[in-house]
């Protein structure tokens, strides 16, 4: 081999190792270029579905808050209800305990008064058996 055929063949392969070396390069860029793409998609993607979640679940809460406010409208209402009716059979209730308290008091003094009455007339009886039975008196 010649000296020159010799500096030919070595800049043909530092030509060719330029050359491999800077092919390389080329889909670094092109990688790069596909990882931003996917990275910008992804995040992109991210934040639709972090939207729809967002506006799904203000959504959500907001039915549910209306729907409590309904359910708590018809307790309330209920309990109002069944209250006032509590209210009035206790009162009716009372009303009547205390009608039947007068009366029994009322009796029991009457049914003193009649049993006196009755003890009196007896003993008055009594007495004027006895005395006939002593007596020849007929007189009653």
């Amino acid at each position: 081999m010649t000296k020159q055929s010799f500096a030919t063949a070595l800049m043909t392969m530092v030509g060719a190792a330029v050359f491999a070396v800077s092919l390389p390069a080329a889909p670094v860029h092109a990688e790069e270029g596909a990882l931003t793409k996917a990275w910008n998609s992804t995040r992109q993607g991210t934040e639709k579905a972090w939207d729809k979640t967002k506006t799904g679940t203000d959504r959500a809460w907001d039915k549910t808050k209306v729907d409590t406010d309904k359910v708590w409208d018809k307790t309330r209402t209920g309990t109002e209800k069944v209250w006032d009716k509590t209210k009035s059979g206790t009162e009716k209730a009372w009303d009547k305990t205390k009608t039947g308290t007068t009366d029994a008091a009322h009796d029991v003094g009457r049914w003193g008064e009649r049993t006196g009455q009755k003890i009196g007339n007896t003993s008055t009886a009594v007495g004027h058996d006895i005395r006939n039975g002593f007596t020849d008196d007929d007189k009653k």
